[in-house]
């Protein structure tokens, strides 16, 4: 199953009910499959909201099961802590700590810390009195942190 197909197929109709994707995950092996789709908006997110776009999106996926099958769908708020999805997600949090999961010299590294900066191609984060850069293509993970 392609994420950006699923994602495509529903952004417009999650659009025309006032939400948007915030990202799509998918959860489990072949058998048990979960699709989650986090959904936004400028006022924040309901559980009615959840709810509604929940059911339009299991009768789309229900149409289109070529896309995926054996499947449970959570939709939800991304939360306080939010997982960043995309690259243009990271310039409203600027000023923000962002806890990030990074790829350094074949091996994983955590950080926390303030992000200063957000380019094309990598973000600029200060940890106490060390400026650290990191590329997109490197990062694993990323959340908001809560103060």
């Amino acid at each position: 199953m392609d994420l950006k197909e699923i994602e495509s197929l529903v952004e417009r109709d999650i659009g025309s009910m006032g939400c948007t994707i915030w990202g799509l995950e998918l959860l489990g092996n072949i058998n048990n499959q979960t699709l989650r789709i986090y959904i936004d908006k400028n006022r924040g997110i309901s559980i009615g909201d959840c709810e509604k776009v929940s059911k339009h999106v299991s009768r789309v996926l229900e149409v289109n099961s070529a896309l995926i099958e054996n499947f449970n769908l959570e939709v939800s708020s991304p939360g306080i802590e939010r997982k960043f999805f995309k690259k243009q997600q990271y310039k409203d949090y600027i000023g923000s700590i962002i806890k990030i999961k990074y790829l350094l010299k074949n091996k994983f590294k955590t950080v926390k810390g303030i992000l200063l900066k957000v380019d094309e191609d990598s973000l600029l984060l200060k940890k106490k009195d060390e400026k650290i850069k990191i590329e997109f293509n490197f990062i694993q993970k990323a959340n908001l942190q809560f103060k």
